[in-house]
């Protein structure tokens, strides 16, 4: 077995800050997507020989996965909005992201929230830092530094597919926020032909034009509105899918459920009864200044987690839960909580 004292620690850095990879012109961008996808290439990315002790969860995880589902596609997006409610203190040690929107924008693929902790090059000092409870807004499909504007911080990588990010420090804790994706702006450029391939629109910064999506987080209490910064997508006509996943996620522990203390030297592990609990209720979706009405809006638990978790012994605990009431709007989510464990699949 790999050693897990210099180990799992590397890998837990991968997980948390991403490698940025050697530049790469844009015609060998574009070649790498001809037969891959984002999927593809986080698996390679998190790829690893290491063998893992079993019933750990490994990070990151998807406590929920959300799913808001519109009657059809919003053809001329201009903005979307939705309010988050913490009820709960974040420990300073958690690393925590609340994700509403993930959602295509012309069949790029982009998602935003707040998180307790991540980090980003500066615009100031061009120097990679810590950013405690910031916003965070990031599409995929482009690398360029030009397709990106903001006062606080960035990314460029390869860490998880292809993308960029802007960043900012919000100050979020427990509160109400609203959470804003608006569209501010365009590039002119060359138009983008109606039955374009998506895929040629991958890394075409320079190539057409493109319309500015700035991210704004508003305190709800003290009315204070943070620009987290602009992302450019390729368009003048900004089409937005209809399917909206929302999703909590821990990403810095590796979550043990073995049954009897043990002792993991090297991993930054919590016991899953010791998991802070945290409630987040999401309400008042609002697309293109229209509030949303929807009958349901179903919720999966540990689906989406890491690519290696299948080398884990042990099916892993349920330890969220949801609640979505129709008459008004407000989806409920809880952390932190064991439910229980799965039901076991019959076999054949």
């Amino acid at each position: 077995m790999k050693s897990f004292k210099h180990q799992y620690p590397l890998l837990l850095l991968m997980l948390s800050f991403g490698m940025t990879a050697f530049s790469q012109t844009k015609e060998e961008l574009k070649k790498k997507y001809e037969n891959s996808s984002i999927d593809q290439e986080l698996k390679k990315k998190m790829a690893t020989e290491f063998v893992f002790p079993d019933s750990l969860i490994l990070p990151p995880l998807h406590y929920t996965n959300s799913y808001y589902v519109l009657d059809s596609a919003i053809n001329d997006f201009q903005s979307i909005s939705i309010d988050i409610i913490v009820q709960d203190d974040i420990p300073d040690h958690y690393s925590f992201y609340i994700s509403p929107f993930n959602i295509a924008l012309n069949d790029i693929p982009l998602y935003c929230g707040i998180q307790s902790a991540g980090g980003g090059i500066s615009v100031k000092t061009g120097k990679e830092q810590e950013i405690k409870f910031n916003g965070i807004f990031s599409r995929w499909f482009e690398r360029t530094k030009k397709a990106l504007k903001t006062t606080g911080y960035y990314a460029s990588s390869d860490a998880e597919g292809d993308f960029i990010s802007v960043r900012n420090t919000v100050g979020w804790h427990k509160g109400a926020y609203r959470i804003t994706l608006k569209k501010d702006g365009y590039i002119p450029g060359k138009a983008v032909p109606d039955s374009i391939n998506h895929k040629e629109t991958y890394f075409s910064w320079g190539d057409y034009e493109h319309s500015w999506i700035t991210m704004y987080v508003e305190d709800l209490s003290s009315k204070k509105i943070t620009n987290v910064g602009s992302l450019a997508f390729p368009g003048k006509k900004i089409k937005m899918e209809k399917q909206i996943i929302s999703f909590l996620e821990q990403y810095k522990y590796f979550i043990d459920f073995a049954q009897r203390p043990r002792n993991l030297e090297g991993m930054t592990v919590i016991h899953y009864d010791k998991l802070p609990k945290v409630t987040i209720i999401q309400k008042n979706l609002q697309i293109n200044g229209k509030t949303v009405h929807l009958e349901k809006v179903p919720t999966s638990h540990n689906r989406t987690h890491n690519p290696e978790q299948s080398k884990v012994a042990g099916e892993m605990p349920i330890l969220s839960k949801d609640n979505y009431n129709p008459s008004t709007g407000e989806l409920t989510l809880e952390t932190g909580v064991f439910v229980g464990w799965p039901e076991k699949r019959e076999t054949e």
